[in-house]
Parts: structure tokens; C-alpha cells; sequence
């Protein structure tokens, strides 16, 4: 009985995003990069964004590379969940070539990266999501 009332008071006291499966300690901006060794659009957009990631590496974000070149769904839906961002990977039903900015705290894709953005383009999308986020923030969202 007494672990019954410890774990109830627990979950009680659990802040909302834990409860949610969010990281409170990681970067609220996710990059996630959807890949595959036999994507063709892949090999357009990642030297690319490789490049223009340098210059954002005290950014506060986290990069996330989800790879489907061996077609381990489990294993990706897995990390997905663990970095709070499933419903976006679930929604890209297996597709690889672009990289999606996502907001982890609300599941909102603040961006979808392809190989048609230019570095300047890469860079306008990532200082507008890091932007949308300092905002939400400040504004308590």
C-alpha cells in the first residue's frame, strides 16, 4: 500500500513535459535529419547542412539523425519517442531527404529543410525556428 501512495504521489508531482516523455534538459529545437545510404535528395542536402550546422554548433538545438538505410523502424521509432519527437517521425511514414526543425515541447515542425534550400536558405530557416522558440519561451508557451 505504501508504494501504491508513493507512486501516485510521484506522478502528482511529475511536471507535465516528464509526464509527457519531453527532456527538460535537452534543447527545446530538435533538427532531424531523415536519411538513408540510398536517398539521392540525401546526397544534395547533406553536405549542405553539415556545412551550415558548423556555424550553429553553440546554437541551442539538438541534431538528430535518424537513418533508415537498414529499414530498423523499431529501433528509430524508439529513439523518436525518446527524443519527443515521435509524432513528427511518424508522420514522414519512412521518407528520407530533409530535415525537419521541431519544436519538442508541442510536436510542432517549425520548418521542413530539402535539398531545394540554399546554405542562405538553411540558415534563414534555422534562425527562424531558434526565433519562434526564444519566443515561445519567453512568452511562457
Amino acid at each position: 500500500m505504501g508504494r501504491r501512495l508513493l507512486a501516485a504521489l510521484f506522478l502528482i508531482l511529475l511536471p507535465a513535459s516528464a509526464e509527457a516523455g519531453i527532456r527538460t534538459d535537452e534543447p527545446r529545437l530538435v533538427a532531424a535529419l531523415f536519411r538513408s545510404n540510398w536517398c539521392g535528395p540525401c546526397k544534395v542536402l547533406e553536405p549542405r547542412y553539415e556545412a551550415v550546422m558548423a556555424d550553429y554548433a553553440a546554437a541551442p538545438l539538438e541534431r538528430v539523425r535518424f537513418d533508415s538505410s537498414f529499414g530498423r523502424r523499431g529501433v528509430l521509432a524508439r529513439r523518436a519517442r525518446e527524443e519527443g519527437v515521435s509524432q513528427a517521425y511518424e508522420a514522414t511514414a519512412g521518407s528520407t531527404g530533409f530535415v525537419l526543425l521541431i519544436d519538442r515541447e508541442t510536436g510542432d515542425v517549425l520548418a521542413r529543410i530539402s535539398m531545394a534550400y540554399s546554405d542562405a536558405d538553411i540558415r534563414g530557416a534555422l534562425d527562424h525556428a531558434l526565433q519562434v522558440i526564444a519566443d515561445r519561451e519567453a512568452f511562457g508557451l
